[in-house]
């Protein structure tokens, strides 16, 4: 009779990974630590470099700030200067008061003769007195008028309603001389001046 050994030893399966793998995976490890340590490293030393670059351009202003301090001399206020200034500032005001004044002037030089002979002819009467001389001076703000009347009563009539033209509003007339000529006419002569003044203009 023969026996038969049916036992038989089995292997342990290794389900976990081998040796070989478990120590190209911890280089792998190592390595990306290496290449990690390596970033840092580079990005620390561009940082160091830009903080030393920083760091002498601040000192570089420091410097130059030292010796502008240094250079530096206070302005000192000069004691005639607010007398001066104050001069400056009337004179100015004396030059643009003249500039108004000879602006005016010219203007009434300009225009001043135009409007006073407007406003005579407007309120000219129809018949029965009229003008033998119209003297303008000194723009227009003296006036003689010279002429000749029909009926009295046309000369206040006539000289009211110059009055009333905006011209002539409020204008003063120094002197009126009224007589009657070898012609029966009432010979008018008004004038903005006195009659020595008057003299004196026409001479």
């Amino acid at each position: 009779m023969q026996n038969l050994n049916l036992y038989q030893v089995e292997r342990r399966r290794r389900d976990g990974p081998e040796k070989a793998q478990m120590l190209l995976g911890l280089a792998l490890l190592v390595l990306v630590c290496l290449i990690h340590a390596g970033w840092q490293g580079w990005q620390a030393r561009a940082a160091g470099q830009e903080l030393a670059a920083a760091e002498a351009v601040a000192q570089e202003s420091e410097t130059r700030l030292a010796a502008a301090k240094a250079s530096f001399v206070e302005p000192q206020l000069d004691e005639r200067l607010p007398t001066e200034l104050a001069a400056q500032e009337e004179s100015n005001r004396e030059l643009q008061r003249l500039i108004a004044y000879l602006k005016a002037l010219s203007q009434r030089q300009n225009m001043g003769f135009v409007a006073p002979l407007q406003a005579l002819a407007d309120h000219h009467p129809q018949g029965g007195l009229w003008l033998t001389g119209i003297q303008l001076n000194e723009g227009g703000t003296q006036m003689r008028l010279q002429g000749r009347s029909q009926n009295q009563e046309l000369l206040p009539i006539y000289l009211e309603a110059l009055g009333r033209s905006p011209v002539f509003n409020g204008r003063e007339f120094a002197r009126l001389d009224v007589e009657r000529g070898e012609d029966q006419l009432l010979h008018f002569d008004l004038s903005s001046r006195p009659a020595d003044q008057e003299k004196k203009a026409d001479e």
